[in-house]
């Protein structure tokens, strides 16, 4: 048996000639797998020899063999003739390249292929044997489908003759005896589950294993002793894994802690009955589970979720966290919030922490953790942001991340990788902050991901002030089991596991407890900005449903001095003193940075109070950020978000405040009945006009509203159509309802169309529904991407000036790239968008990482863009539409 040490993996002509043996290459990527297991916590073991039913001791062994496999295809004619020098290797072994061979073939196809023969050689069973050779077969990030594998067994262009079946036996046969497998797996399939975490753990390691950096190329005499390489190269794995910021998965927190134990470091801390509820809950649950935690604004959600990670990780070996948040702002804050957890719970050992997101380079405390760089303790601290995890494929896999909801939701969607991805998720804790902010389509995604998590060994924690009760019944009908015929009353602990439902009561913390007095006015700008004018001193909201009503009412205010951040404008002050700042989500990333940086200076916690300071600001403002205002105008919304935004009034304790209440202004709550929700204001194109229209019916002669008390009792009857309706309103209702159910409903199908499958059926098991591309390649149409949201599409656009020196056909620099990336700005006006893809990405970004996926919006000196002068950037107003749908 001598012919498989003549078959190469790898090549290099730097500096001179090399070939990598193969079966070196195999060895090398089970080395990595090893070590990678060793570092995780028993449980990770146990699910991973479930895969195919042995205990660990067994298993561990076939996973290795596996897992090797992996590039048992290599040793074909196919991809052996990609190497010129293989002629002389093969003719030592009486093997040649048979003449008209398919060089572009797909060797992880041939790999699957033939390790599914091989296993069913050994007696496993076929369709395990099957399963787990697809599972390693895809570790490129696509799998065979049935007419790939049926031709590749046939094509002796690719597989070779009998020749070459002989030497994938042998590299089969040398593997068995490096790892020596006992037990033949008596399991007849895979799990979707099973699935995913054998095929995860076989691409993450490979990208380990064929690190030349770790893993340097060996030579054909050590292939004399395949026992010593396994002995060398797992030793190369533990230097590979302290490289890259891999430590030992184990809990922060050994043994139980007290709340105040574990939030020692927050001054004079007495914990609120939220947080005191959910610190006895976590006690009580006997498995992995989902954890629904429903109270008001500011009770401390996000601390007990902090403190359930840590109870859950320690009792059922979870390793690691991943906080999602709606959007990059809100991510962006819980951000800062986890690092400070992190850095205070002593753990003795380096942490690793990844922000998830598309503007990370904005952020920059994610980004002084990484240029700190790992295992250098002369930087001081012990949590970095390892290099080698900031790819968007790998981030997941990082022990503590946090980031948009969207990145989660990658797990379960057609996208390359996505197992990967969701190996990373496996065996953690899951936070989903502020979940009510998700539509029908994006809700529905969430409940499908929840169900993976939990059959992955996952926990996870979801966190809202308002939500409806469907969402209760949805996760209910998730785990096999129904709500309570009578639930139990707000503010609430919910506890799903497999059949079961535990519902819990706590009292709201009564010292936040307030009356907010509500007024409406019609919703025309001007009366908004009297509203404003009339008060000379406060902190002010105002938040408009759309970027355009927002950047209107920023208009009215007269012209004053720019206020500036770190050299970005912010907004302008006023002759009278007054600050004015416009919020929105249409502004440059660095711009949009800047401004939020500002609103958390002045509106947070600590924020230095005093004049008169107005922040004009859309949905970006709703959600996570810890502002704190006197004063809210808002637009008409739906009954939840309308509360979320009076969450933000008189949010924590002040000894003065300029008002002898807090007050909430409702524009287009006036009058006798409800405006159109159409043109000109376009906000039954943000939000459901049947929810609107109930909001409106149940606050229209509302004139307090008193919080937590009424939160679950006005989103029930918004929700569950308990809202009494004047006839008047009947017929337009029941028009707009019918409308309503019909895209609730056709968002839900596609979202149940749009995931590879479910957990714990067949219809996970379809090649059909992976795909070849990645999900932000501009150059794939976006009906045929995988969509975490729906809504308006959007291409990412970098503005760029006459002073620039922009070539559409020269490649900048990473330093030029890296300035440009930073403007970055959404665009989502269909004409506007259909240009730029016409133009296409210019072709000297197109190998440039930062911006490959990004258009050109090329502005002249006035800030118009030169395509259609009725589309400009402002450096107060952010990207404006001049007219809709011109361009």
């Amino acid at each position: 048996m001598t012919s498989f040490k003549q078959f190469w993996a790898k090549t290099s002509s730097k500096p001179c000639v090399r070939w990598h043996p193969l079966v070196l290459h195999l060895i090398d990527v089970s080395a990595a797998a090893d070590a990678i297991l060793m570092r995780e916590p028993r449980q990770t073991c146990e699910r991973m020899a479930e895969i195919i039913g042995l205990p660990w001791e067994q298993a561990r062994s076939w996973l290795l063999v596996l897992i090797a496999c992996h590039d048992i295809g290599k040793a074909c004619p196919g991809f052996q003739s990609k190497w010129e020098g293989v002629t002389e290797l093969l003719s030592k072994c009486g093997l040649r390249i048979p003449p008209g061979v398919e060089k572009k073939c797909n060797h992880a196809f041939v790999s699957q292929v033939a390790l599914a023969a091989l296993l069913k050689e050994r007696q496993w069973p076929e369709e395990l044997a099957n399963l787990v050779a697809d599972a390693v077969g895809c570790h490129h990030g696509e799998r065979a489908s049935n007419t790939d594998l049926n031709r590749l067994e046939h094509d002796r262009k690719v597989m070779g003759d009998n020749g070459w079946s002989t030497v994938r036996q042998d590299l089969f046969n040398v593997l068995l005896e490096v790892f020596k497998p006992q037990s033949i797996p008596s399991k007849q399939k895979l799990t979707g589950p099973d699935f995913m975490l054998l095929s995860g753990l076989t691409s993450f390691v490979d990208w380990i294993g064929s690190n030349e950096d770790w893993f340097p190329f060996g030579t054909l005499d050590d292939c004399d002793d395949l026992d010593a390489w396994w002995i060398l190269r797992r030793e190369q794995a533990e230097k590979a894994l302290d490289a890259i910021g891999w430590e030992l998965r184990c809990p922060l927190s050994p043994r139980t802690q007290s709340f105040e134990d574990t939030f020692h470091f927050v001054p004079r801390l007495v914990p609120r009955p939220l947080q005191q509820a959910v610190a006895k809950a976590v006690q009580a649950v006997k498995s992995p589970c989902i954890l629904l935690v429903e109270a008001p604004m500011g009770e401390g959600k996000t601390e007990a979720a902090f403190y359930a990670h840590l109870e859950l990780q320690r009792r059922f070996g979870h390793r690691g966290l991943y906080v999602a948040l709606p959007t990059k702002a809100t991510g962006n804050a819980m951000f800062e919030r986890t690092l400070d957890f992190l850095r205070h719970q002593g753990a003795g050992r380096q942490l690793d922490l990844q922000l998830l997101h598309g503007a990370t380079l904005l952020n920059d405390a994610f980004q002084n953790l990484r240029i700190s760089g790992i295992h250098d303790s002369k930087t001081g601290g012990e949590i970095r942001a390892g290099e080698w995890f900031t790819h968007k494929k790998r981030a997941l896999l990082s022990e503590y991340g946090v980031g948009t909801v969207d990145q989660a939701l990658l797990t379960i969607l057609p996208v390359r990788h996505q197992f990967v991805r969701l190996w990373g998720l496996a065996n953690r804790v899951i936070i989903f902050d502020e979940i009510h902010a998700y539509d029908a389509y994006t809700g529905t995604l969430l409940i499908h991901l929840t169900r993976w998590l939990l059959a992955m060994g996952s926990s996870v924690v979801l966190l809202s002030a308002t939500l409806p009760p469907s969402f209760r019944r949805d996760l209910a009908k998730m785990v096999g089991a129904e709500m309570p015929e009578v639930e139990t009353e707000y503010p609430r602990l919910s506890i799903f596991t497999s059949g079961t439902v535990d519902q819990s009561h706590f009292e709201a913390d009564s010292t936040r407890r307030q009356n907010i007095r509500l007024e409406g006015i019609i919703p025309d700008l001007p009366v908004i900005f009297q509203e404003l004018e009339k008060h000379p001193s406060g902190m002010f909201l105002a938040l408009l449903n759309t970027v355009q009503r927002a950047q209107d009412l920023y208009r009215l205010f007269p012209d004053g001095k720019p206020l500036d951040r770190k050299g970005y404008h912010v907004g302008k002050r006023l002759p009278d003193g007054t600050e004015v700042f416009l919020f929105h989500a249409r502004f440059p990333a660095d711009q949009r940075q800047k401004r939020e940086d500002k609103a958390r200076d002045i509106f947070g916690k600590e924020g230095k109070r005093g004049g008169r300071i107005i922040l004009i600001a859309t949905q970006v403002a709703e959600q996570s950020l810890d502002l704190d205002f006197d004063f809210i105008v808002t637009d008409l919304a739906p009954i939840d978000l309308i509360l979320q935004r009076a969450g933000r009034l008189w949010r924590h304790k002040r000894e003065t405040r300029p008002f002898t209440e807090p007050r909430l202004l409702v524009a287009g709550l006036a009058g006798n009945e409800p405006p159109s929700f159409g043109k000109p204001l376009w906000w039954s194109s943000v939000y459901r006009e049947d929810f609107l229209l109930r909001t409106w019916c149940l606050l229209h002669d509302k004139r307090e509203l008193t919080l937590p008390d009424e939160i679950d009792n006005l989103v029930q009857e918004v929700y569950e159509e308990q809202v009494i309706i004047p006839e008047f309103l009947q017929d337009r209702l029941e028009k707009v309802q019918l409308d309503g159910d019909g895209k609730t409903f056709a968002h839900k199908v596609q979202a149940n169309m749009a995931i590879l499958g479910l957990p714990d059926d067949a219809s996970w098991n379809d090649p059909a529904r992976f795909v070849l591309y990645d999900e932000d390649d501009p150059r794939v149409h976006q009906s045929c991407k995988a969509k975490t949201r729906l809504g308006d599409e959007s291409v990412v656009a970098i503005p760029l000036f006459s002073g620039d020196g922009f070539n559409r056909e020269q490649e900048p620099d990473f330093t030029q790239a890296k300035q440009w990336f930073l403007r970055a700005v959404n665009i989502s006006r269909a004409g506007v968008m259909k240009k730029l893809q016409s133009l296409g990405v210019p072709k000297g970004w197109q190998k440039s990482p930062l911006l490959r996926n990004c258009f050109a919006l090329a502005l002249d000196a006035e800030g118009h863009w030169v395509e259609a002068a009725k589309v400009r950037l402002d450096n107060d107003l952010g990207l404006v539409y001049e007219a809709k749908e011109d361009t």
